[in-house]
């Protein structure tokens, strides 16, 4: 498996222009919530000011912010939430606190409601409301550190996922959050320790797998990066960045035919998946001799422990 040096150096260089796009994609793939379920989105951030409608938010069935005429129980707003009738939601989670103003958990669904309605600014007060209830509400402070990382306040947010480590140390997804902070501020070695932290506490947290592979990747580690993607990818069959990002690892370690298989498997997950269209075409273009076959699922075995001994353990300082 030696394609001409020529080739190769052309084609690792298209490569590596491609790989600071295909990394963010945990808000679209994963954006379902609940009282106990995992945020799932190291992606881009939001910087806007004026509310903004999320992707999945239907409204009312009429399209009109729905008239309470009677009390609200707290299954009413959170069916109305469920159903991702966000601005719905919103406003009975508004009612419900105002009947119950000492239940954190109001707070708390009101202030997850107007987040994913685009109510920013409403978010961040009833999830504030909510800590000023219970201090140690760490789904608040959570949730409040993702509003400051849409505002771009990642002080901020650094500041309220601490907080939440000292608080549950044992949380994954504490430490995922802390380490989509850290790159969106640029520090990729303390994101690289944050993730590693949460792949140590969960060993099945293939979010955190995909996303320090994809650092080590950027930063041109690809045979370190190539074991952990993979392990991503086993994990989530269903997610076709995991799949584009292991194509890239593949493509950068000489792996051509392999990456073009993998490509092929985002497009099964995705059919419309245009950064996987782009980067299967590449690879195809390439003439070069016979690879050794490569089976993905081998270099994933032993990658938890590795990673975990590579650096987890370390808390990451605001």
């Amino acid at each position: 498996m030696k394609p001409t040096r020529h080739v190769t150096a052309v084609l690792l260089l298209a490569a590596f222009a491609a790989v600071g796009c295909s990394y963010r994609g945990e808000t679209s793939q994963a954006k379902v919530e609940s009282l106990n379920a995992e945020q799932l989105k190291p992606v881009a951030t939001r910087g806007e000011s004026l509310p903004l409608k999320r992707a999945g938010d239907e409204g009312s069935v009429s399209g009109a912010t729905p008239t309470i005429t009677g009390p609200v129980s707290f299954a009413d707003g959170q069916a109305a939430y469920q159903a991702r009738k966000y601005s719905d939601a919103t406003v009975m989670f508004e009612h419900y606190t105002g009947q119950r103003p000492a239940n954190p958990w109001g707070h708390y669904m009101l202030g997850l409601s107007a987040w994913k309605s685009g109510d920013l600014a409403r978010s961040e007060h009833a999830f504030e409301k909510a800590l000023s209830i219970d201090p140690h509400h760490v789904k608040s402070l959570v949730n409040l550190s993702r509003v400051f990382i849409d505002q771009k306040r990642y002080d901020d947010a650094l500041g309220g996922l601490t907080r939440a480590a000292e608080i549950d140390p044992e949380s994954t997804e504490v430490y995922r959050l802390i380490g989509r902070t850290y790159v969106a501020q640029g520090k990729t070695g303390e994101a690289m320790d944050a993730y590693r932290r949460a792949i140590e506490l969960n060993e099945l947290d293939a979010w955190s797998m995909n996303n320090l592979g994809f650092l080590l990747l950027e930063t041109k580690r690809a045979d370190e990066a190539l074991p952990l993607l993979a392990k991503a990818v086993e994990l989530r069959q269903d997610v076709p960045a995991f799949h584009n990002n292991l194509g890239m690892a593949l493509e950068h370690t000489g792996r051509f035919k392999a990456a073009a298989a993998t490509y092929k498997a985002a497009l099964t997950a995705d059919p419309g998946y245009d950064k996987a269209k782009r980067n299967l075409a590449r690879v195809e273009s390439v003439q070069g001799n016979a690879e050794e076959p490569l089976d993905v699922g081998s270099p994933a075995n032993g990658v938890v422990e590795k990673t975990a001994k590579g650096g987890a353990g370390k808390t990451p300082n605001n």
